[in-house]
């Protein structure tokens, strides 16, 4: 075999992996942004394709985005939680992704009246990682069920 033929071969399960892949990496149509790219590569392996997570290790998120994003202390958690706050996004990238998500993945929790997060508001709360994350996120589920259910 000749080192083109090799190089041929070599090139070409990246280029049919791209074939396959390109369309799923592509964003939403009619999204100015690579917020569902970004998902995709900083999210969807904990929180799944769907945002429906893993029952009993990483939180359905599609229940929580909407009441969360309508409190002060809610917004903070979404931004503090370490994945986000360590993700390699800029704070606007953050801000719009955070925005995506609450839109699309917020399913009938989230509020007709949902004020999206800038890249100030992300840039601040970032700066301090979530340490206790579960007993936050408890405690802000409890808030949320006094105010309308949500299911965990």
């Amino acid at each position: 075999m000749s080192i083109c033929a090799s190089g041929k071969r070599r090139m070409a399960l990246p280029l049919a992996a791209l074939s396959v892949l390109g369309p799923l990496l592509a964003p939403a149509p009619g999204l100015a942004s690579n917020s569902h790219t970004e998902y995709m590569l900083d999210c969807m392996g904990c929180h799944q394709a769907d945002g429906s997570g893993v029952p009993g290790k990483v939180p359905d998120m599609r229940l929580t985005l909407g009441p969360f994003s309508r409190t002060a202390a809610g917004r903070r958690y979404l931004i503090e939680v370490p994945g986000v706050a360590q993700a390699p996004l800029s704070n606007a990238e953050l801000a719009e992704l955070l925005n995506w998500l609450v839109r699309d993945q917020g399913g009938a929790t989230r509020s007709q009246h949902f004020i999206p997060f800038t890249a100030e508001e992300v840039g601040a709360y970032r700066k301090t990682p979530l340490v206790e994350v579960a007993a936050v996120r408890r405690r802000l589920l409890s808030e949320a069920r006094r105010r309308v259910p949500v299911a965990q």
